[in-house]
């Protein structure tokens, strides 16, 4: 690809930190760019200026970032490059992040004096670290140790160390790698550290499709001879994310672990499969880590998964299940004059639910369940279908998509029109089904066959934070958690089964 005459024949315009391991940086991601020129501007953040402010005192999220963010939106740059744990969240409105480079090591590590081990080190000598989590982390393996504040660039805190400001300094491994440090290193650091540590940001304007396209994830986020890739998003961006990597190609059993709180004492990581994630969403007020590909590995391989619909059918496979149902059902009677034999015989009949295949075939005569054993029944999603089989009953089709949209697709799809069609469901089914049909020319007669209500004694759960997953299986299920627990909790992934019941989250949530 010429990449000039895409850039309209002039180079990229790159903007970062002056300081040296940020120039190291820029040129760490066009060494992965297949020689594209660009043209760098240098400038230094609040952050840099105010070296007087500690970096524990609640500094603000853009304190690195500000004065970069500005000039790409004031269009004086095309890209922003940042370490990727110093992004703020939110970003600024107009930018989003093109892409994450592969972090080649995660860990911090210990420079001291005399190459002295955390071991070997005094009771009572000084460490400086600029990171709360840093120095709690130091404290959970030597609490005898004074933790002491330091900033300035990674040369300068070397520098203060050297002259006897303090005993030994806490830094982020992949900046000495980079540096040409690596022989300051006394020892790497057992630590958990921030999820984004070690990745490199690269920061455009929103919309701008053409200088996004060359950062295409093809080209990033390699590790060995297998692809991670690494995203900061919002956790109610996820289905959309997901979609993208499905339209890439990308193996539906890739794993993912998604990480809420990034390096805060509440962080806290999620571990799917790429398939599970299509209609699942986050709520939280902090940015979501989604780290995708075949080295992704949970520390713990159980879920917990809680469900609070009538059915755990939907959970199966997922993990261990917690299942409190917060609704009920109640049988509608279809009238003693219903039949399924002579006069207006239905070409299709389509189940959406295992509870409109229980209340419908409760009430059928003998007959008429021999004439639905032969009739084309169509299901939505497997939780139906097993119901159906249960009866000795094959459906022609069920929607791949657990939704409705999956039905009406299937129909479109073998151009079904003038069907009489036979829909038995829920009193507060969704419309838009029976009015799709109805759009491609069929006859639908809609059946309330059962009512869901809320059901005000069902058990609450305490703490929903212990859970890996709330799974939700149909919109009322959704109104229900709503009434009974006064809202979604944060933080804490939510998986609908089906677009319309996504649909019923989101109006929850806005």
């Amino acid at each position: 690809m010429n990449r000039s005459k895409e850039m309209s024949n002039r180079k990229l315009r790159v903007v970062a930190r002056s300081s040296q391991l940020s120039l190291l940086q820029v040129e760490e991601v066009f060494s992965l760019m297949d020689g594209l020129e660009y043209e760098l501007v240098t400038c230094e953040s609040y952050g840099d200026r105010h070296k007087e402010q500690s970096l524990t005192g609640g500094i603000p999220s853009d304190f690195f970032t500000r004065e970069l963010d500005a000039a790409v939106l004031e269009g004086k740059a095309d890209i922003a490059i940042h370490s990727a744990k110093d992004l703020p969240f939110p970003l600024p409105k107009g930018l989003e992040i093109y892409a994450l480079t592969d972090a080649f090591d995660k860990s911090d590590s210990l420079v001291s004096r005399d190459h002295l081990t955390l071991a070997q080190l005094p009771s009572g000598a000084r460490i400086a670290t600029s990171s709360v989590m840093r120095k709690k982390e130091l404290l959970r393996l030597r609490e005898d140790l004074r933790v002491v504040d330091v900033r300035g660039t990674i040369g300068e805190r070397i520098a203060q160390l050297d002259r006897g400001d303090f005993e030994g300094l806490i830094v982020a491994s992949c900046a000495l790698h980079r540096l040409g440090l690596s022989d300051r290193i006394a020892e790497p650091l057992p630590f958990e550290t921030h999820p984004l540590q070690g990745h490199i940001a690269i920061v455009g304007r929103t919309g701008d499709e053409t200088i996004q396209h060359i950062f295409s994830p093809d080209k990033l986020h390699r590790s060995g001879d297998h692809q991670t890739q690494a995203y900061y998003l919002r956790g109610e961006q996820i289905p959309d994310r997901i979609s993208r990597l499905m339209g890439m190609g990308i193996d539906m059993q890739t794993p993912v672990l998604l990480i809420c709180n990034l390096g805060g004492e509440k962080e806290k990581g999620f571990f799917f499969h790429l398939n599970e994630l299509q209609h699942t969403r986050i709520l939280s007020s902090s940015p979501i880590l989604m780290l995708v590909g075949e080295r992704v590995s949970p520390k713990t391989q159980a879920r917990s998964v809680l469900v609070t619909g009538s059915t755990t059918q939907w959970a199966e496979g997922r993990g261990t299940v917690t299942h409190t149902p917060l609704i009920r059902t109640e049988r509608l009677p279809i009238g003693e004059s219903f039949t399924l034999q002579g006069g207006k015989a239905f070409d299709y009949i389509l189940f959406t639910s295992r509870n409109g295949v229980r209340y419908f075939t409760e009430q059928l005569s003998a007959d008429d369940l021999s004439l639905l054993k032969e009739a084309k029944v169509i299901s939505v999603g497997q939780a139906t279908t097993r119901s159906l089989n249960d009866l000795g009953i094959t459906p022609v089709y069920e929607s791949e998509s657990a939704s409705a949209k999956g039905i009406v697709a299937y129909f479109e799809r073998n151009g079904l029109s003038g069907k009489r069609i036979l829909l038995p469901r829920s009193a507060i089914g969704i419309a838009a089904l029976p009015l799709e049909l109805r759009r491609l020319g069929n006859e639908v007669t809609d059946l309330p066959i059962y009512k869901t209500e809320t059901d005000p004694e069902s058990e609450v759960v305490k703490d929903l934070s212990v859970y890996n997953e709330i799974l939700f299986s149909s919109p009322s299920g959704v109104r229900a958690f709503m009434e009974r627990y006064g809202g979604l909790p944060n933080d804490v992934p939510l998986t609908s089964i089906g677009e319309t019941t996504a649909k019923e989250i989101l109006a929850s949530i806005q």
